[in-house]
């Protein structure tokens, strides 16, 4: 039986700024993501249980072009992504 290991307060900060970080670093249009509404929740329900954040941090030290495959958030990012990306 698998063990579910909750995230401290810091990981949980420390991931929402990974989120971020990374919807910048994809394009998302930010005003487009939040009026989504519940699809942003349950996205930053999935950052925060994540077990890629090694993985995550480093996408940003390498190319961090386009989402990463990893991400459990790849298809709400593309989905609002800029019109200018």
């Amino acid at each position: 039986m698998a063990t579910f290991l909750w995230p401290t307060f810091s990981q949980i900060l420390h991931r929402h700024e990974l989120m971020d970080g990374m919807m910048e670093a994809c394009g998302v249009d930010v005003l487009t993501a939040v009026r989504a509404g519940e699809p942003y929740v349950q996205a930053r329900a999935s950052c925060r249980d994540c077990l890629h954040e090694g993985d995550c941090r480093n996408w940003f030290l390498g190319d961090s072009g386009a989402a990463p495959d990893f991400c459990p958030n790849v298809d709400f990012f593309r989905a609002c992504k800029r019109e200018d990306r």
